[in-house]
């Protein structure tokens, strides 16, 4: 949401649509005041207050046994937010992650980031494969739109759902960059988490899909010709679906002797990853899965070179200055990790940073209009 804001108001006024941010009337104070610079007003739903936001987990139980009792199915969705929006004559609601119904007063334009529970059903409870069944065909029953992330996806969605396939639309996001980003040496951060000056950065969540066992794997068969070789991770150490998960991989770690070869930092501010990728010799991605990786577009607004799993979807994306690897095969990612740790000088690389800031207005232009385009086909 935050790219979308931000590239949206980069339009000029002619183009730009009125944003309006709808917060629940139990949200936590000042849980939203990051976006009060980005939209023109933040309103208030109607509704009686109800109880604390609740965390990622607890949403999913609760959606969960929603399913189960077919209460989703039965009720009629949100009936004060739709009078709400439709006395203030908004056009277009867009929302990710929930259906409205059939029957919204206001069309409403809904976001699949990918169809993972597809590809990959071992990684997920029997109850949340069918509730994702569920939702996301509810969501294409009943938006005006589908939003997807990627011609990826798009294709999966068409084999979910081929009635729907018509309201399948492509917006590829973009990242947008702090303004500061480029003013400082990023070598500062390296001193301030105690890192060596030359490392490999990898920022991913801890979830099985992300393929940390394969870089270990990596890490393991290069420690001989390449002892310092070192791989920096941050990211959430939680995987709802896993909860072994992170555990398994420090032991494997602790095991093959590469505590200070693989190097987990777990959650940093957001600020400071972009101080890690330019310090890096290079940005890794090993993913299995992705619907549309935010770290792939990071890089190539930071200009940065990267090592990517080679999946379709990162063949779409297409940054430039990157290396794949078979996400399945531990020695194609070593050699490609070997090139860049012994082959790169760890720092910015002024000539890619010259060329992705030429390039960032027109991709945020673009991103931006793509929606647009979208919101006013909706409202026509």
């Amino acid at each position: 949401y935050q790219n979308l804001f931000a590239a949206l108001r980069s339009l000029d006024a002619a183009r730009r649509p009125h944003l309006a941010l709808i917060r629940p009337a139990y949200a936590a104070p000042g849980g939203y005041d990051g976006y009060w610079a980005s939209v023109d007003e933040v309103l208030t739903a109607p509704g009686e207050p109800g109880p604390p936001t609740p965390n990622f987990a607890q949403r999913q139980a609760r959606r969960v046994r929603n399913w189960l009792g077919q209460a989703e199915a039965a009720r009629s969705p949100a009936p004060n937010l739709s009078l709400f929006l439709k006395q203030r004559q908004f056009d277009l609601l867009f929302a990710c992650w929930t259906d409205y119904g059939p029957s919204f007063s206001v069309p409403w334009l809904g976001w699949i980031p990918d169809f993972q529970h597809v590809h990959l059903p071992e990684l997920f409870p029997a109850d949340e494969l069918r509730y994702r069944d569920w939702l996301f065909g509810a969501m294409a029953a009943n938006a005006a739109r589908v939003i997807l992330s990627s011609e990826d996806a798009r294709r999966d969605f068409n084999r979910f759902s081929p009635a729907a396939a018509g309201k399948a639309r492509v917006l590829r996001f973009t990242v947008q960059l702090p303004p500061e980003v480029h003013s400082t040496d990023p070598g500062w951060i390296a001193e301030h988490y105690h890192l060596p000056e030359r490392f490999i950065y990898l920022p991913d969540q801890f979830w099985r899909h992300k393929n940390h066992e394969l870089v270990v794997q990596a890490l393991s068969l290069l420690k001989p010709d390449c002892p310092d070789v070192t791989v920096v991770c941050t990211g959430n150490p939680n995987d709802n679906r896993a909860s072994l998960y992170f555990g398994e991989l420090l032991a494997t770690v602790a095991r093959l002797g590469l505590r200070e070869n693989f190097v987990v930092l777990g959650w940093v501010p957001h600020a400071h990853i972009f101080h890690l990728m330019r310090q890096a010799v290079a940005v890794l991605q090993p993913s299995r899965f992705e619907g549309w990786s935010t770290t792939v577009e990071e890089t190539k607004s930071l200009g940065k070179t990267i090592i990517l799993s080679d999946i379709a979807v990162h063949r779409e994306q297409a940054p430039a200055n990157a290396s794949y690897f078979d996400p399945h095969d531990a020695t194609a990612l070593a050699e490609c990790m070997r090139q860049a740790f012994m082959g790169r000088a760890p720092g910015p690389d002024e000539a890619l940073e010259t060329a992705a800031r030429a390039e960032l207005p027109g991709r945020v232009r673009s991103f931006a209009e793509t929606f647009v385009s979208i919101g006013r086909e909706i409202a026509a």
